[in-house]
């Protein structure tokens, strides 16, 4: 099957170090590996691909960024975008002939259904991560949020099929656009990458990190939805506990603050974004790994970082909100607490290091997780849905 990979989110670059920059890059690696022809158009990032993900793709087309803005200017530049997008690689794409456009959703995101149109036969798929839209509506604010919705409602509807990374998105992409066609498949994690691990005192010395103390991770963005405040809250009640938090973002300086005036800050770790064996030598260095969202009316997140703490077998402590609980099973891979309880969490924070049971149950979710949650895995259950589809046109 020949796939063109489309993104056209100018926040997903390639290569690039954000959660959706890595999956993009490795569902696009993993419909290689599985032995499809895959074309990819994206933004391009600030280096160049590692030779070893380009070189397993038949063609590689990243554009480049039009420059970071805000406001009114930043939907500008997403709307300027696409209809570059579309311009510069339509011939491109109508060159590869391919059986499927594999668009992940963007905001104004039109360039996929824009292509097929000038290609009979071929079936336009979509990755839908969130409905943003309403994502940035809520969080940034938009002033073409009518636009942004209408294209969203129309590319949904248009899909031959919209793929959902969990239910709650599935519930969200029905509530939008009634007749869209739907699955469900929930993201992955380069499972690879953890199979083989440090010691956790050989972890500690490469991070530089406290040999006897008990370490509880972070790996992800710090925005607000992510929970950061909610765990250093907790290390304020259990002072046993060093928080690491492996990653960057936008209110990194307000938690730094948080925990200064906590009193914790001597233990509260900010190792800044780091590369992929930085991130498993984190948790292969961790006593617990964390993903302490706070409560929220919609959580329609399918979090990367949960299935690579399983990879790596480090002990989870999780909220239990959206599809986290059936992530961990229902409590038989990790430890489930309230969502944004940082007395739960601080109870459960002292508890996990000394379980015998936490541990088995971190090595239950491993196991699973190096079988089942593996990217080409993830890559194998998308075209056998579209190959479906096909038999049932």
């Amino acid at each position: 099957m020949r796939i063109s990979v489309l993104c056209t989110d100018l926040g997903v670059r390639v290569p690039g170090d954000k959660g959706a920059s890595m999956h993009l890059m490795s569902i696009t690696s993993a419909f290689a590996a599985v032995g499809h022809d895959v074309q990819l158009i994206g933004v391009a990032g600030h280096e160049v691909p590692p030779a070893m993900f380009s070189s397993a793709l038949a063609e590689t087309r990243l554009l480049a960024h039009p420059g970071r803005s805000e406001g009114i200017q930043r939907e500008l530049n997403k709307l300027s975008f696409i209809d570059h997008v579309v311009e510069h690689c339509a011939v491109a794409v109508q060159r590869f002939d391919p059986h499927v456009v594999y668009e992940r959703l963007s905001l104004f995101g039109s360039a996929g259904r824009q292509l097929v149109e000038t290609l009979p036969g071929t079936r336009h798929v979509l990755e839908v991560n969130a409905l943003l839209a309403e994502e940035d509506a809520a969080w940034r604010g938009l002033h073409f949020a009518e636009l942004a919705a209408t294209v969203e409602r129309q590319v949904l509807t248009d899909a031959d099929l919209a793929v959902a990374v969990s239910a709650e998105v599935a519930r969200k992409i029905h509530a939008a656009a009634p007749s869209a066609r739907s699955t469900i498949v929930e993201n992955g994690a380069e499972v690879e990458r953890f199979r083989f691990l440090p010691t956790r005192a050989a972890a500690r010395r490469r991070l530089g990190l406290p040999a006897d103390a008990t370490i509880a991770a972070f790996v992800g963005a710090l925005r607000p939805w992510h929970g950061v405040d909610v765990a250093i809250n907790a290390v304020a009640h259990t002072p046993q506990v060093h928080l690491v938090v492996v990653g960057d973002g936008p209110v990194r300086a307000e938690l730094h603050n948080r925990a200064d005036a906590l009193g914790v800050l001597d233990r509260v770790h900010f190792l800044g974004q780091r590369c992929h064996d930085d991130v498993a030598a984190c948790l292969a260095a961790a006593d617990m790994a964390l993903a302490p969202y706070p409560a929220m009316d919609s959580f329609s997140f399918s979090p990367l970082k949960l299935y690579e703490y399983l990879a790596a077998g480090t002990p989870v402590i999780a909220s239990a909100i959206g599809q986290i609980p059936a992530a961990l099973g229902n409590g038989r891979f990790g430890t489930l607490v309230p969502p944004g309880d940082a007395d739960a969490l601080a109870a459960a924070m002292l508890r996990v290091p000394l379980d015998p049971a936490c541990r088995d149950r971190a090595g239950l979710g491993r196991d699973h997780a190096l079988t089942h949650h593996g990217w080409d895995d993830r890559a194998r259950r998308i075209t056998k849905l579209v190959e479906a589809a096909d038999a049932m046109a």
